[in-house]
């Protein structure tokens, strides 16, 4: 059995991935594209850089990899009748982006994109669909329900949240954005109740 298991060799670790992919972001926001490296990775999330290499051969898809985290559709659980849940969760998501641990990320592939299109344009529009399709969906389906006037305009909707949880960051200043991020849901809530209730009073 000792030989069996020497043969094997040391069993995957099942947190190895995450742990490596959220390393990756940290260092790709803090240092762009120009800085990312496995060296940089491995010493960050004390992964050996023989292990990032079986995972990801070369760092282009290590770092798209990363940014696929950025990614987050509505979680199983959530109920899809439930409107305002659902739009705030995303509306949350939208905020952690922008001052949570991540807020040095999107900005960076956003300004980035123009300089290695090949990785990063596919890569924004997957977040952006990602985020966005499964949010539309919602919308069409509570016009439906008759939960929103008729002919709402799904892109509307969600523009307008958009627009209304990404001012209230631009506008907020820096100092006093760790506030927002110290409660993304009642300042996520806050948009989607707003835009909410002016669809309903029209």
């Amino acid at each position: 059995m000792a030989e069996t298991a020497s043969r094997k060799g040391r069993p995957p670790d099942p947190e190895i991935d995450q742990r490596a992919l959220r390393a990756a972001l940290q260092v790709y926001g803090e240092l762009g594209w120009a800085g990312f490296s496995f060296d940089a990775v491995a010493r960050r999330s004390r992964v050996g850089k023989a292990a990032l290499y079986r995972r990801w051969p070369d760092k282009e898809r290590l770092l798209a990899a990363a940014l696929e985290l950025l990614a987050e559709p509505p979680p199983d659980w959530a109920d899809p009748t439930d409107l305002r849940a659902c739009l705030t969760l995303m509306a949350e998501q939208v905020v952690d982006m922008f001052v949570g641990p991540k807020a040095l990320v999107l900005p960076r592939v956003l300004i980035e994109a123009s300089l290695y299109p090949p990785l990063f344009d596919e890569t924004v529009l997957n977040i952006a669909r990602a985020r966005f399709d499964a949010a539309r969906e919602l919308v069409r389906a509570a016009v439906e329900r008759g939960e929103l006037p008729a002919g709402t305009p799904p892109e509307l909707v969600i523009d307008a949240i958009m627009g209304r949880v990404l001012s209230a960051i631009v506008l907020t200043p820096g100092r006093e954005r760790p506030r927002i991020a110290a409660e993304p849901s009642r300042h996520a809530a806050a948009a989607v109740d707003f835009v909410l209730s002016s669809l309903s009073a029209g």
